[in-house]
């Protein structure tokens, strides 16, 4: 059986799948109902020190800060929200941390974020005090009521480069920061001394509308989470920042549906995984669906621990460039092909196809190779999987080095 251990900057996790900070740690008893599935980790939910906390919204009771409501509907295959941060300043986070850690037998990491430089150096260390094992920097988080301060949502690398910094000096546990999957923001928190680094983030979007009404589905959206088509965003990122060097320690969040969401962040060159939209979907029981199914493909595949398998894919993806070098040794080779077996005659490859490569004469698709430009589309777009593309093998970085 494959071995799933992996590690967080110095801290061992006994498998890749992280609780990410939000709605799913809000609470004793979101983080207890975690704890019993066994996650590699649980990030709690972010809050600021109170200093900090009240220059971004008023407080409603000493230490305790308003959230939304109506705040969730669905989006495809994630969420949409305008979820807040903790309605717990740090300080309370910090007191329940001491009185209740004892009771998680997972690995529990604070979540700080702040308006000020010296606030992320005071949360981190005041969570330290209280017992927590890490703490990881939010630096990609798109509150509306963060907008107008510069050390909190950033895209500038000497504004991540100072509070990773500042942190760092700030407490002797191990530190991680969440950035935007950008390259340049990953080398400056690097290059601050971070333990990991978390590329995550999410999309800023508007709410749904019900169409019959003509009122929105729910009140105000701030971000969609959770949908697949993020996480591609973050395997770009992935394929950038795993060349820069083995020993960097990143986790993926975004888009992490099943098992198979999982993979391929390792492969692209993730050590451990960060999730949020999935529990609030289907619950933390399917934590033990993806422990199950990642070890059954290592298994499958040969993999014996996460770390062969971790980065197998960055030196087999093919530059832009290179793509297109390949092009006069693939043209007429790199074609569409048919399984007549699944064929069903429907018609819609003959109708995508620029080309007009394919043609559908009696029920059954034919692919003219002499015109075929192996783009691909009818293969995408094939409802019976009746298309592939042959001889791919031809596209590989040693033929486009020729």
């Amino acid at each position: 059986m494959a071995d799933l251990r992996t590690r967080l900057g110095s801290l061992e996790l006994a498998n890749p799948i992280i609780v990410s900070s939000g709605y799913a740690t809000e609470t004793e008893g979101a983080v207890a109902r975690a704890d019993e599935f066994g996650p590699g980790a649980v990030i709690l939910k972010t809050s600021l020190i109170n200093d900090d906390y009240v220059k971004v919204v008023k407080p409603y009771a000493e230490h305790r800060f308003p959230s939304t409501r109506a705040k969730f509907d669905s989006c495809e295959d994630g969420l949409m929200g305008a979820e807040s941060l903790s309605t717990m300043s740090l300080e309370l986070w910090a007191e329940w941390l001491v009185k209740h850690q004892s009771k998680f037998k997972t690995t529990l990491i604070a979540s700080v974020a702040a308006v000020s430089v010296e606030g992320h150096a005071k949360g981190a260390k005041l969570m330290e005090e209280a017992g927590a094992k890490a703490v990881e920097i939010l630096l990609a988080c798109p509150a509306p009521y963060f907008k107008p301060h510069k050390y909190t949502m950033t895209q500038d690398e000497q504004v991540v480069r100072e509070i990773c910094t500042a942190v760092k000096q700030a407490v002797s546990i191990p530190v991680g920061v969440k950035i935007m999957p950008f390259s340049y923001l990953a080398r400056a928190a690097r290059e601050a001394g971070m333990d990991w680094i978390t590329l995550g983030g999410v999309f800023l979007a508007s709410p749904g509308i019900d169409l019959e009404s003509l009122e929105p589905k729910v009140p105000g959206a701030v971000f969609i989470s959770g949908s697949r088509l993020y996480k591609y965003v973050t395997c770009k990122a992935l394929l950038t920042v795993s060349k820069m060097a083995r020993d960097v320690h990143f986790s993926a969040h975004g888009g992490v549906q099943d098992w198979k969401d999982v993979a391929e962040f390792i492969l692209y060159g993730a050590r451990s995984t960060q999730a949020q939209s999935v529990f609030m979907l289907k619950g933390f029981k399917v934590i033990a669906d993806m422990v199950k199914g990642l070890n059954d493909y290592m298994d499958r595949k040969g993999f014996a621990n996460i770390e062969s398998m971790r980065g197998a894919m960055v030196q087999k993806v093919l530059t832009f460039d290179e793509m297109v070098a390949l092009y006069p040794a693939t043209k007429g080779k790199i074609v569409a092909e048919v399984d007549e077996s699944l064929c069903n005659g429907c018609q819609l490859c003959e109708e995508v196809c620029a080309f007009d490569a394919i043609k559908v004469p009696d029920g059954l698709a034919v692919v003219d190779e002499s015109i075929c430009e192996g783009c691909r589309l009818c293969v995408a777009d094939c409802p019976p999987r009746a298309l592939s593309l042959k001889n791919m093998a031809m596209m590989t970085k040693e033929a486009a080095a020729v």
